[in-house]
């Protein structure tokens, strides 16, 4: 007999879905490793309403107020809040957390599967699975891949993969930051060509990292420079992670008894590559079709296509509008990005970028562009669209 539901994926987006659908159907957790939370591929920012959503205070290693912004050319923009903006999580404890709370709810977990095959016919899927006792087949009439970025189950679907990838590079560091309450983000092609690099304090140590756009040199040749810039190329590496980031959502997320979450549907944010609010919310949405869907014993694309509805009417106008904002960021040469600093550095506008928030980016750009409607020329089309909204 098939089961209900398998999840590919023991990430906390795969554990958001079977800890939502484990109570009413049932559910089975693929995991390639020995257990959720390993390796670590997250900065690890995220919002306060991240880590309430998951009931993962235990997870939080330091609060931060704020951001101090490095130009190429040497310009600094501090943003500050009396509030706490953002939070840094130890990933793998949340990871833990969000997979303690499926199994609570009901869920089964198998570790050390690979997902290798699928094949779907009219009365489910079969699973080719690469596990300690050898290949096995199971089956399914529904399966949600949350298998991140490379997303086995979205290639061998058929669904087509995010507009670009970016790859990334962090360590941690034995090390005390001075100033608990920001975090560094560098910019320019010397640091992060294509994206940004981050230095972030972790309470009784360092997360320092960079993402690079496609068509670059490896991100650890970047990082090295960087921690040299920094004087901390001597220092205690406690942990290296890499990994990359899918921006710019697939096409369709979903197909016949298939659906894709998080990182397998690009679904993080374009203009900093978070993905853990975004992919909670998605997998949300997963979920409660998923539930429909079963009980009404319809699997079909137009059953499946809700999903992808109510995803894109929570999340699909913030990354789309995101994305248009990294089309105007990938366009600026080092000099540019050194305009935009002296631009934002007037005491208004960072009044203004203070109140953001991180979820949601791409809200204050109408705002921004309002108080300094000089900042339209770096892009005349796409940042005028802004404005006539």
């Amino acid at each position: 007999m098939p089961r209900d539901l398998i999840v590919v994926g023991g990430g906390p987006i795969g554990s958001r879905v079977a800890e939502g659908t484990a109570r009413d159907c049932d559910t089975v957790i693929l995991e390639e490793h020995s257990r959720p939370g390993r390796p670590v591929q997250c900065a690890g920012l995220v919002t306060p309403g991240v880590v309430e959503a998951a009931d993962a205070r235990r997870a939080v290693l330091n609060e931060l107020r704020g951001a101090l912004i490095h130009f190429p050319g040497g310009e600094e923009l501090e943003i500050t809040s009396e509030e706490t903006k953002a939070v840094v999580i130890d990933r793998a404890e949340f990871d833990i957390i969000c997979h303690e709370r499926a199994l609570k709810n009901g869920a089964e977990f198998l570790p050390k599967h690979r997902f290798r095959e699928l094949q779907s016919s009219s009365d489910g899927i079969t699973l080719k699975v690469e596990s300690p006792e050898g290949e096995k087949i199971l089956r399914a009439r529904l399966v949600v891949g949350a298998d991140g970025w490379k997303s086995n189950v979205g290639k061998r679907a058929g669904l087509r993969g995010p507009r670009e990838m970016v790859r990334g590079i962090q360590v941690d560091l034995d090390y005390l930051a001075d100033d608990q309450d920001k975090v560094e983000v560098f910019l320019g092609g010397d640091w992060a060509p294509g994206f940004f690099a981050w230095s972030i304090p972790c309470g009784d140590f360092i997360r320092v990292g960079l993402c690079v756009s496609s068509g670059n040199a490896a991100p650890g040749g970047f990082l090295d420079k960087l921690l040299r810039r920094m004087g901390l190329e001597d220092t205690t590496r406690l942990r290296t992670m890499g990994g990359a980031i899918p921006l710019g959502s697939v096409p369709r997320s979903y197909t016949d008894r298939i659906m894709l979450v998080g990182d397998a549907a690009a679904q993080a944010k374009p203009l900093s590559g978070g993905g853990l609010y975004t992919g909670m919310v998605a997998a949300d949405y997963a979920a409660s079709t998923a539930i429909e869907a079963l009980e009404e014993d319809d699997l079909s694309k137009k059953k499946l296509s809700r999903y992808e509805i109510g995803w894109k009417e929570a999340l699909g106008r913030e990354l789309e509008r995101g994305y248009k904002l990294r089309k105007v960021f990938l366009r600026m040469n080092d000099r540019k990005l050194d305009e935009v600093g002296k631009i934002l550095k007037k005491p208004e506008v960072r009044e203004l970028l203070s109140s953001g928030d991180i979820d949601h980016p791409s809200l204050l750009a109408p705002k921004v562009l309002r108080l300094v409607p000089s900042l339209v020329r770096f892009s005349p089309q796409i940042l005028g669209s802004f404005l006539s909204r």
